[in-house]
């Protein structure tokens, strides 16, 4: 299980998303946008997938995101982020 940290234009597309998520009973926290990352909305989603259903996601017309990244950790610490 990964987490993916998604990135939106804007705040209603990001909580259209999460909407949408919640309404197929997908895990997802909604953060604030991680300063190491530029996107134009202040907001992210944080999904937690495995690969295929990543890769199913990215075909989901109803999942508008800019950029998706691997949420890098050790431990349970955050240590960075790699744009996937």
């Amino acid at each position: 299980m990964h987490e993916i940290l998604l990135t939106f234009k804007n705040t209603h597309h990001a909580l259209r998303v999460e909407k949408y998520l919640k309404s197929i009973r997908q895990r997802v926290k909604m953060i604030p946008t991680p300063f190491e990352i530029f996107s134009e909305c202040g907001f992210s989603l944080v999904v937690y997938l495995d690969e295929e259903s990543h890769d199913e996601m990215k075909k989901d017309e109803k999942i508008d995101y800019v950029e998706s990244y691997l949420i890098l950790k050790q431990g349970d610490r955050n240590t960075g982020y790699e744009k996937i």
